[in-house]
């Protein structure tokens, strides 16, 4: 396990909500269309955007949260951050999509991305002890704890602290540590140990928000609310191999003892309230005050998406201290998480502008960069940082077992001459199995045309001689040529061995105990140019074989042409 850094890019999620029924009676026209098997959407005619995930008007709650959310949930059991926000204007399905507004009536397919998440979490933990149970290791510990806060009004309030009074002025505190971490002060944790008791405090804290109805929305969130999962686990330190496997104990004495590490992660639920128009959603009084501030919010949450997406401003001050709503988000926007933004829209055209503004703050969010992670204890991070050292200690001194490092008379270390002499020879011998392979392949082409030729040409001189039996001696020549052209190319080949070899045992005639010792060349080396004088002589033999047969063919035929002629002599008489 390392503790370095991985930079990790924001990813961004689009999802379109269905046209709402009032929608629909008022005659509203959808304005946004997907390009089919392609994550964009075109908004109006022109305005085409691409994101890393896109949700139509038809997908699922279960889909949205195994393409978006599930890795996550994963990592998080190896030690990194992460954090999902939805974002978008006011009635475009955020909480719906979060699952933060519970309803009694709710079914299992509507559910949320934060129940489905903590399902997954206490799936994981169970099946990671049991798989340690199996596999005869000691169980790893889990400890869990719970946190949701809202932020309303520019006040970070306690969704917990059921006693909390609305009058008075939080005492909620915002810290960052020395390693550029988040953290709250004054907040209620509550310590879990099921789903059940974790989805029971999800409720509470939902109940407790605050709500209101606009003309947009009848149940509008009027404050952005976090949910926040601390997971912290004690388990033995992975080996990479059975072999290595001895390295994770400690010897004791007699004894030997397990080496453990301790990651921590936290897991961010972000459901921000959506932006709004005054005229729009006719607030007045509190509402109208609410509206202020979620805007105020919102725009200095954009503030930091655009300084962050924007490489030339990305050196530069980032303004996270302008709302408590990015000093909070400060981990997941540029900081150590792994961060997925679900932005909401409506399809409606009616919103267009609120649509379009969200669709460039989440072409934005793309070009952020965070800086992942792994979450360790100062003693985990030491154990790693000395197995790191150990192993290259151990790669050195198989170095100087092997000869490959040397130390001078002077102390000096360097590089043993041996071994610059076997990485050229090394080289030079792979350069040259390349050029022999091409060199193979051009001898091959040009062997078989050489026997197509040759071929060609005894075959065209037997039938200018007129001789019987032309196809089958062409036949029995080729076969002849072929052989002896696949001889004469080995033989070619062992003499190139034999060259190289020579050459190598010269070079190598003062490392004998590197190289090993010269010895005589097997006569089985010779063995092909023996081999093709036979087989020329035998072809030799066959050839005279054939010219007696064709001699003996023809005697027996001019035999039989003489007795011939005296039978017509003898007809031609009688007749006179």
């Amino acid at each position: 396990m390392t503790s370095g850094q991985d930079e990790s890019s924001v990813r961004v999620a689009l999802r379109i909500r269905p046209q709402l029924a009032r929608e629909k009676i008022e005659g509203c026209h959808i304005c946004t269309y997907v390009m089919p098997g392609e994550p964009q959407v075109i908004l109006g005619k022109d305005k085409a955007f691409t994101y890393d995930y896109l949700f139509d008007m038809d997908s699922q709650q279960d889909a949205i949260y195994t393409t978006c959310t599930e890795k996550l949930i994963d990592g998080c059991f190896e030690g990194y951050n992460a954090t999902v926000f939805a974002y978008g204007q006011t009635g475009s399905g955020k909480t719906y999509t979060m699952g933060t507004g519970f309803d009694v009536n709710i079914v299992d397919e509507e559910l949320g991305i934060i129940p489905r998440a903590v399902h997954h979490l206490f799936k994981g933990i169970e099946e990671r002890r049991q798989a340690a149970q199996e596999q005869g290791r000691p169980v790893p510990e889990f400890k869990i704890n719970a946190q949701f806060l809202e932020l309303y009004n520019e006040e970070v309030l306690d969704l917990f602290d059921s006693a909390r009074d609305m009058k008075q002025k939080s005492l909620i505190k915002i810290h960052e540590d020395a390693n550029g971490g988040i953290y709250t002060v004054g907040v209620t944790t509550r310590t879990v140990s099921s789903e059940a008791e974790m989805m029971q405090c999800l409720k509470l804290g939902a109940l407790s928000r605050t709500t209101a109805s606009t003309q947009m929305n009848v149940q509008s969130s009027r404050s952005h609310a976090i949910f926040t999962i601390h997971l912290c686990q004690v388990r033995v330190c992975a080996s990479d191999n059975q072999e290595n496997e001895s390295d994770n104990r400690v010897s004791n004495g007699n004894s030997e003892m397990d080496e453990y590490e301790t990651l921590t992660a936290k897991f961010h639920f972000v459901d921000l309230a959506g932006s709004e128009r005054l005229k729009r959603t006719g607030a007045t009084g509190d509402r109208a005050k609410e509206g202020i501030s979620i805007n105020c919010g919102l725009l200095a949450l954009g503030n930091v998406i655009s300084a962050l997406g924007d490489r030339s401003k990305r050196a530069s001050h980032v303004p996270y201290r302008d709302s408590k709503l990015t000093r909070l988000l400060q981990d997941s926007l540029g900081g150590n998480s792994q961060t997925v933004m679900i932005a909401c829209i409506s399809p409606s055209d009616r919103d267009f502008m609120e649509t379009l503004n969200t669709l460039k703050y989440a072409n934005r969010a793309r070009n952020i960069k965070n800086k992942v992670m792994v979450n360790q204890d100062k003693a985990s991070q030491q154990i790693s940082a000395l197995r790191t050292e150990i192993a290259r200690l151990q790669m050195e001194l198989m170095e100087y077992k092997t000869g490959k490092r040397m130390v001078g008379e002077d102390g000096v270390e360097s590089f043993s001459d041996m071994f610059h002499e076997n990485s050229m020879l090394q080289t030079e011998n792979s350069n040259l199995r390349v050029r022999v392979k091409a060199m193979q392949e051009t001898i091959d082409a040009q062997r078989a045309r050489l026997t197509q030729l040759l071929s060609d040409q005894a075959n065209q001189a037997l039938a200018r001689a007129g001789e019987g039996a032309t196809e089958e001696i062409g036949n029995m020549i080729q076969s002849y040529i072929k052989e002896i052209e696949d001889l004469r190319a080995k033989l070619l080949e062992s003499e190139a061995v034999n060259e190289n070899l020579r050459k190598n045992l010269s070079r190598a005639s003062n490392r004998q105990s590197f190289y090993g010792g010269s010895g005589p060349f097997p006569s089985t080396m010779l063995a092909p140019e023996k081999e093709t004088s036979d087989i020329i002589e035998l072809a030799k033999k066959d050839l005279e074989k054939l010219k007696k047969r064709e001699k003996k063919k023809k005697k027996s035929a001019n035999k039989e042409e003489v007795p011939d002629n005296e039978q017509e002599k003898g007809t031609e008489k009688g007749t006179e």
